[in-house]
């Protein structure tokens, strides 16, 4: 879609029959306040200012929405305004093969600015996911406990923290093969996220140890979530391709948390992440299928 802005109606009517017989959907507005309002309720793809390039007053707001949309602007007369790398100044008088070629140049740069836009964010949840189960890994929620820590201090909320394990696990990979184990890790994965709240953060903390912010959360609530985890794991038949049996595991967990006293004094989130290792050491020392639960100071 091409939004013609030019505050001549006969420049407007022209362009849009042009573009309108080369294909193209086609919209017009009289001035930059009113394609502001356009673009801001239906980016177009391309704004196209067939008449002359001074720009008005608006156009500095204008252009920063369509900076922000990666919106190109295709100019039929040189400009005098403000210049922008959007910019695509182009001779008057056209012909419509020659205007068509413009229009889908720049409809070109759009796309690859899009391509580019999908690929950073792709990229940056890579950056704060684990490939293999889909959940946040160790570096997103190294970020989010700092967060939430803040937020339980601020609120004077209990804050609770479970690393899962999974007892004998490599066995599974000797056994059977990383093909089977990694499907008990995506398995894994599902299980511990259908088991918690939505509004709890779950992540693949390192190998085969999987960790949970319980927000909100004294330490009954934690007990409770942690017990209702290593229950769903035990009764789990993990699918096994090498074989005609199940794969059965079970879990260790560690707990730690955190009630507040007052807004003056609590903890920061390194002390939290190494208690709940602790009780995690403690819970495999145990014996596999072990819960430990240890408060901060």
């Amino acid at each position: 879609m091409v939004l013609v802005v030019d505050a001549d109606p006969t420049n407007q009517r022209a362009m849009r029959d042009r573009l309108l017989r080369l294909g193209y959907t086609a919209r017009s507005a009289d001035d930059d306040a009113s394609a502001l309002d356009i673009v801001s309720a239906t980016p177009p793809d391309v704004v196209l200012l067939p008449g002359l390039a001074d720009v008005g007053k608006g156009w500095a707001e204008l252009q920063k929405q369509l900076d922000n949309w990666g919106i190109p602007v295709l100019r039929l007369s040189a400009h005098t305004g403000t210049t922008s790398t959007k910019l695509i100044d182009i001779i008057t008088e056209i012909s419509d093969a020659d205007l068509k070629l413009r229009v889908e140049s720049a409809l070109s740069s759009r796309s690859l600015l899009k391509a580019l836009v999908v690929e950073n964010a792709r990229l940056e949840a890579e950056r704060l996911h684990d490939p293999l189960t889909g959940l946040f890994n160790r570096r997103y929620v190294m970020i989010r406990v700092e967060e939430e820590v803040r937020r339980s201090l601020r609120h004077a909320y209990p804050l609770s923290c479970l690393l899962i394990d999974i007892d004998s696990f490599s066995e599974v990979n000797d056994n059977w093969g990383h093909i089977v184990g990694d499907g008990v890790l995506r398995d894994v994965a599902h299980i511990v996220t259908r088991t918690m709240r939505s509004t709890d953060i779950v992540c693949r903390y390192r190998d085969d140890e999987f960790l949970v912010l319980l927000t909100d959360t004294d330490a009954t609530g934690a007990q409770i979530a942690a017990n209702r985890v290593r229950d769903a794991m035990a009764a789990h038949d993990f699918f096994n391709r090498e074989s005609g049996d199940p794969v059965k595991l079970t879990a260790s967990t560690g707990v730690a948390y955190w009630e507040p006293a007052d807004k003056k004094n609590g903890t920061w989130e390194p002390q939290l992440l190494a208690l709940a290792e602790r009780a995690l050491r403690a819970a495999k020392l145990s014996g596999p299928n072990r819960l430990v639960m240890l408060q901060t100071s």
